[in-house]
């Protein structure tokens, strides 16, 4: 199996995520990291464990530097897939630690499910994750629970709205890899993607924490605090500039929703779900209204927030 590891002035935590690779139960996987263009000391700290990792360490060209994260990962997807060699890649981010029976379980997850359903059938894993502060202090014991979130219940359909897949304890086999490219341009996240085409197969979530998942001032997507008292206080605070993400992700959704049923039907699978929303995401208010719990996951507020301030 392929370890996919992006990479962009990553130094500050870097060594802690490459010693937690090296500290896996199994062993038996490649690394291959592409970097965005580090200006820091990612890559010498990369080529210091070179003696570490041996030939398992492989650095994958990224000739477009600059393109943010949703590419630097694309290309290790496309240098995966073409290598043919691994079975199953999992993501990782340069920040978090990774706990050492992390590939461990989720491999055998995932034998578990190409078993029962198939290897021909897009699968992925995912896993609970423990919220950790920049120096690994524990916040919160499990994501899920942090971001009042319910991924055991996570279904196709509320996947549109709702990521609940995090990329960090992803693992996908290699038909799932094949079906998510190439990235459309309306992707928001690759693990989010991922997560959709997932819809086709089988997902399943493994509720032990198997990260620490590290919260620092410099996370492209991070874990906040969804406590009611803290998000009223951020509304108080900045509600204007919340009403624009609200309303700018609920745009992004439509688009990445219309994409995933282009691609659904390119490949000859069921899109009917996707239309489905579709219709009911371009219907009147006060249809929506009506639905909105069956659509989108979560506090009630976010619910709310959706139906209100998203539409097309």
């Amino acid at each position: 199996m392929d370890v996919l590891l992006a990479t962009y002035n990553g130094a500050k935590y870097l060594r802690a995520q490459l010693d937690s690779l090296l500290a896996q139960t199994h062993q038996n996987f490649r690394l291959l990291v592409s970097d965005d263009g580090s200006s820091d000391d990612t890559p010498a700290i990369l080529e210091s464990y070179r003696v570490r990792f041996g030939e398992r360490l492989v650095l994958v060209p990224n000739p477009h530097h600059g393109q943010g994260l949703v590419r630097n990962f694309e290309n290790l997807m496309v240098a995966s897939l073409h290598d043919g060699v691994a079975a199953w890649v999992a993501f990782s981010d340069q920040d978090d630690v990774w706990l050492p029976p992390k590939i461990e379980l989720c491999l055998q997850e995932m034998v578990r499910m190409e078993q029962e359903g198939g290897a021909e059938l897009p699968c992925l894993v995912h896993s609970d994750l423990t919220v950790v502060d920049e120096h690994l202090g524990v916040i919160s014991e499990s994501f899920a629970t942090y971001q009042r979130m319910d991924p055991l219940q996570c279904s196709p359909l509320s996947l549109l709205s709702v990521n609940q897949v995090t990329g960090c304890t992803m693992m996908v086999n290699r038909t799932l890899l094949r079906m998510a490219l190439p990235l459309p341009q309306e992707t928001i996240m690759h693990d989010w993607w991922c997560g959709l085409v997932s819809g086709s197969g089988h997902r399943r979530f493994v509720p032990t924490p198997l990260i620490l998942y590290r919260q620092h001032g410099a996370n492209q997507v991070g874990a906040k605090d969804r406590s009611l008292k803290t998000r009223l206080l951020r509304l108080l605070t900045n509600g204007q500039g919340i009403v624009r993400r609200v309303r700018v992700l609920g745009g992004a959704t439509y688009l990445q929703a219309q994409a995933l049923q282009l691609r659904l039907r390119a490949l000859g699978l069921d899109e009917g779900y996707v239309s489905e929303y579709l219709a009911w995401r371009g219907g009147p208010l006060r249809a929506r209204i009506f639905g909105y719990r069956e659509y989108y996951v979560g506090p009630e507020l976010d619910r709310l927030s959706r139906c209100l301030l998203w539409f097309k």
